[in-house]
């Protein structure tokens, strides 16, 4: 029988299974010589019980310690026999399988968080929540058409697979060699150039087999990611940008060097089917986050179909923007706080949101000359502005001390999970 096969010499556990056995028996006698001085012996009575109520009825103190010892031997075998088994799937490394199993079981517990949008913004707000909780849903822009990605697109007729590629990385619970290799880049010459291996992984299993999400889904697997990375559409997605001087650029790779701003974006394609699994995890969020990262091309994007905007809307989860903490050339020069919201509530309708978080820290200034050589600058916060949108503004300090300016994943992970609770902010 298969059972006995963990009796096979090695495993070590034949010992343990047998203490456990004796401590069930020694617990069942102290519990019977405590029941049976108490109760009268109102447990089922044989011949082997009479006899043990004979020798311990006058022996309470025998009873419980017989329980304690017991007691004791149940939990000291159990604790044994699972490291035994921990030995062979996990040598030298039984410590941190308890401690991440017992993590694992924290964060299975935790709030259920849909972050919607793409380029390195999406990842970085996954970084910061999947600290707090693993029920994740990542919701990824596909419009992409430029570098690796938009080759593979071209080449292959598949979704561009960079965006999700960095997110199943932020998801990711492995070890940092395994991510390196997902985020290695070819430099060689030829037709690898360029191509970063998680790409081509992601395009492989596609080609595998033969659809785009369970390509995602095994992927997500080799890295072990807490939560699940998903294409907001799997039909091919072209973005178009009217320019205020009244030219139209078609792109998404273009639209940043148009030398016009922004004055609305849309998709080429006349209809673009929902991923549907996107359309459940929405409706089933306790909150929905939106950003950071490029306002037109990595966030509006995933809300210009039709059904995504429409079931967030109707989403009873607390809805927050993250606002970048930089303009980005091409796409939001000189853009405030509230010329944010008003670009997106601009594209989906009032309300749509209830908080935008944005940064009240300064910048260095050893950093603010860098970013102002590449037209870059820190977005300014007008609150009454954003007040006026009917949103409401939660400024805190959100930069991470590093040679560049992002968001520091400890603090703005913080934030979300404040408000989702009901943290009473200081605006």
């Amino acid at each position: 029988m298969k059972a006995f096969r963990w009796l096979y010499p090695g495993l070590r556990l034949k010992r343990w299974i047998f203490l456990l056995v004796l401590s069930v028996a020694l617990l069942y006698i102290g519990f019977s010589g405590a029941v049976s001085s108490h109760t009268g012996g109102l447990h089922v009575r044989t011949p082997l019980t009479v006899e043990i109520e004979n020798h311990f009825k006058h022996l309470k103190f025998g009873d419980f310690l017989a329980m304690l010892m017991a007691g004791w031997g149940i939990v000291f075998a159990v604790r044994r026999m699972m490291y035994s088994v921990l030995t062979v799937y996990a040598p030298n490394q039984e410590r941190e399988f308890i401690n991440k199993a017992y993590n694992r079981i924290r964060l299975r517990r935790g709030p259920r968080i849909v972050a919607v949008g793409g380029g390195t913004g999406l990842p970085n707000v996954l970084s910061s929540l999947k600290r707090y909780t693993s029920n994740l849903t990542a919701v990824v822009t596909v419009a992409d058409d430029g570098g690796s990605s938009g080759r593979l697109r071209r080449d292959f007729g598949t979704p561009p697979p960079g965006d999700i590629r960095n997110c199943i990385v932020a998801l990711s619970d492995q070890e940092t060699l395994l991510k390196d290799l997902f985020q290695y880049r070819f430099k060689s010459h030829g037709d690898l150039k360029g191509h970063s291996f998680g790409n081509l992984f992601i395009t492989v299993m596609r080609e595998i087999t033969g659809d785009f999400g369970r390509a995602v889904e095994e992927s997500s697997k080799v890295l072990a990611t807490r939560g699940t990375v998903m294409p907001v559409t799997f039909d091919n997605m072209t973005l178009q940008a009217r320019l205020k001087n009244g030219k139209t650029i078609t792109g998404e790779s273009l639209i940043p060097q148009g030398k016009s701003p922004i004055e609305r974006i849309s998709l080429k394609e006349r209809k673009i089917r929902p991923n549907k699994e996107v359309l459940k995890a929405i409706l089933e969020a306790d909150a929905i986050v939106l950003g950071p990262g490029s306002l037109y091309t990595s966030v509006l994007p995933n809300l210009l179909i039709p059904e995504v905007a429409e079931t967030i809307a109707l989403s009873r989860a607390v809805k927050i923007f993250v606002c970048n903490v930089m303009t980005q050339p091409g796409e939001t020069d000189h853009f405030t706080v509230s010329d944010h919201v008003r670009a997106l509530l601009g594209h989906t309708g009032p309300n749509f949101v209830h908080y935008v978080i944005a940064n009240k820290e300064k910048v260095p200034q050893k950093l603010l000359a860098r970013y102002a050589a590449n037209g870059q600058e820190p977005v300014a916060v007008d609150e009454i502005a954003v007040k006026e949108q009917g949103v409401q503004l939660v400024k805190v300090n959100l930069l991470h001390q590093e040679d560049y300016v992002r968001h520091s994943p400890e603090k703005l992970g913080k934030t979300v999970i404040r408000l989702l609770v009901g943290y009473p902010f200081r605006v």
